[in-house]
């Protein structure tokens, strides 16, 4: 096979004997203490065959990936277990950067060199690249390309595989401080031998042992648990969480930019967890300190990084309070819950704000269960209104819009429960239901003949800046077969603007996922257009303010006249809402405004209604 290092695996493998750099040109690898695996670990702690990596083609990168199976390809597993990036696993796709631990001494990482290929990887075309066989690492009939290796020592394997080990935290789940270690050093010495960054992240909870005193040791675990997840859902792939102590979480980051992206990375993950949330009726308010190092700056060891970390912890002080912040006090003022508020509400400056009231618990609780029945009783909808282009004649989008047929009160409208539902655990369910049922509805008008049309789905603040919106958006497209691009999300100016750099990087992922962004309500936040450059948005929908009065106030035209041409100066579509009579509709023709959406088309539409509305347009 070609070693060309332009489209190469490259595994780096550190035992208690050698650090070797090794190209995966072969279909497959067997990992393991014998003497006649395809790559030898040095260690009395692993297993005979302890892991094994296989190369399949995944169609939809159009390239190949290796995966890592726990023991031999005969269903025999090894005795420690392998871990990626904290996680124990016994099958998982390997992506670039994944830190790799086999529950014992030996470690390794994995890099994918193809696309933009990694300086490190250059530097490996100076080493002497040599195949060997037999006991450095190969099999006296397949051969393995190194093309580095580092002797550490001259400890040989013997017969006796170490017991099992304790690696991951039994609470959490999470790597415990052994696990973290290993992760520590292979990081640190990639680092080291590469030339880049590493960051270590120490978050403690101030408040732990008031709170449990408060709610007992068992919601504690549950708390702690959480915490962890949290963490989890704001990391990269390759970035580490693990429980550091009894009220502390150690995150690893192995590939930093700087002390300032260290900085940010760390404040976000610090919002995320002083975000208030429900938990068994609870609402749980952490209190936080965290502390940072940075190698080599802090240190170029374990031990110098950590007291680092510890030498270090803050509480970021009051000076930092942002207007998002503020807003968060006058909502727990006015006995509104601040249950899992935005992470740009949610600042360092409130660590100690009080739990909601017995009342407002049991308020929270209700509609917590009385949604989740909703949801169970099918009594929500989605209706769609049409986006129409005058210049096609097609309704080239259907935007979703939830409405709740409760028994009692009638058909509520969206700003009468989705305040009170985003205050709730029902967040993430009730997100899911809305994503998946308007996707399943723009398949099937797929299916029906209508194959360009695009669904578009609103998205509140909460809904936003939720740790899990992007695993549950790819989630839902992965369920209903509906391609990224069909979907579009909205959301507004203000919504992004309350924390743009975690808005920017979310945007991008969508994105870059190939999900469609729509800017809802714009031309509100005027003074904020200088930002909207910056975001790879698809269209701009200008608030219906600036429409409705159109005819009797054609003072407005000016300022409309302008936000179109803002729009289609940074190559959106831009799209009018609120349009209710045929003047309007002649006005923004004559501004070159032809995608309109409003009741002068069609009001919200039952899917039946919609796909009606559909075949006769």
């Amino acid at each position: 096979m070609s070693t060309n290092l332009e489209k190469q695996h490259i595994l780096v493998l550190e035992d208690s004997a050698f650090r070797r750099t090794i190209v995966l040109d072969g279909p497959q690898y067997s990992l393991g203490r014998h003497s006649n695996s395809d790559i030898q670990m040095f260690s009395r702690q692993a297993s005979r065959h302890h892991a094994t990596l296989l190369r399949k083609f995944n169609s939809k990168l159009n390239a190949d990936v290796f995966w890592i199976i726990d023991g031999d390809l005969d269903g025999n597993k090894s005795q420690n277990g392998v871990f990626v990036n904290g996680e124990k696993c016994l099958v998982r796709e390997l992506k670039d950067g994944d830190l790799i631990n086999f529950g014992c001494d030996v470690n390794a990482s994995y890099h994918n060199s193809s696309g933009d290929r990694p300086a490190s990887l250059k530097d490996l075309e100076r080493d002497n690249s040599r195949r060997t066989n037999g006991t450095e690492g190969g099999t006296p009939n397949k051969s393995t390309l190194i093309l580095s290796q580092y002797s550490i020592s001259n400890v040989r394997p013997d017969d006796e595989t170490f017991q099992d080990m304790s690696y991951l935290d039994v609470v959490t789940n999470l790597p415990n401080h052994l696990l973290f270690l290993e992760y520590l050093n292979i990081a640190l010495s990639n680092a080291e031998r590469y030339q880049h960054e590493v960051g270590l992240v120490l978050f403690q909870l101030t408040n732990w042992e008031k709170l449990i005193n408060t709610v007992g040791s068992n919601l504690g675990d549950l708390i702690l648990n959480q915490t962890g997840q949290k963490l989890k859902s704001c990391l990269r792939n390759g970035d580490i969480v693990a429980r550091w102590g009894i009220e502390e979480f150690m995150v690893l980051l192995p590939q930093i930019r700087d002390r300032d992206n260290l900085e940010r990375i760390s404040a976000r993950l610090f919002q995320v967890l002083v975000t208030p949330f429900v938990l068994q009726g609870h609402s749980i308010h952490l209190q936080v300190t965290y502390g940072l190092a940075l190698y080599p700056q802090s240190g170029n060891g374990t031990d110098l990084l950590i007291k680092a970390a510890y030498g270090n912890l803050h509480t970021p002080s009051l000076a930092m309070v942002s207007p998002a912040a503020q807003l968060e006090a006058e909502l727990l003022a006015a006995n509104i819950s601040s249950d899992d508020l935005p992470t740009s509400i949610k600042t360092p400056s409130l660590p100690n704000l009080p739990l909601i009231s017995p009342e407002e618990r049991e308020r929270l609780a209700k509609v917590e269960k009385r949604i989740e029945r909703a949801l169970k009783n099918e009594e929500l909808d989605l209706y769609y209104q049409p986006q129409v282009n005058l210049q096609s004649g097609q309704v080239e989008a259907m935007e979703a819009l939830i409405r709740w047929k409760h028994p009692q009160q009638g058909v509520l409208a969206p700003q009468q429960f989705l305040p009170w539902s985003d205050q709730t655990e029902m967040i993430v369910p009730l997100t899911h239901w809305i994503l998946e049922t308007a996707c399943r509805q723009c398949q099937a008008w797929h299916q029906q003949g209508f194959t360009a049309l695009v669904v578009s789905v609103n998205l509140s603040d909460k809904q936003f800046y939720h740790p899990q919106l992007l695993p549950l958006v790819q989630e839902v497209l992965t369920q209903t077969g509906l391609m990224p691009t069909f979907l579009e999300l909205e959301m507004t100016e203000a919504t992004i603007l309350r924390n743009f750099e975690f808005a920017e990087n979310l945007i991008l992922a969508l994105h870059d996922g190939g999900i469609r962004i729509s800017l809802d309500n714009f031309g509100k936040g005027f003074a904020s257009l200088r930002y909207l450059q910056e975001f790879p948005l698809n269209k701009f929908k200008i608030d219906k303010s600036f429409v409705i009065n159109l005819v009797e106030h054609p003072e407005n035209t000016a300022m409309l006249e302008a936000l179109i041409n803002l729009g289609q100066s940074f190559k959106v579509q831009v799209v009018a809402e609120g349009v209710e009579v045929q003047e309007q509709v002649n006005i923004l023709a004559d501004l070159n405004c032809f995608a309109m959406q409003g009741y002068h088309f069609s009001k919200p539409l039952n899917a039946e209604d919609a796909s009606q509305f559909l075949v006769n347009h």
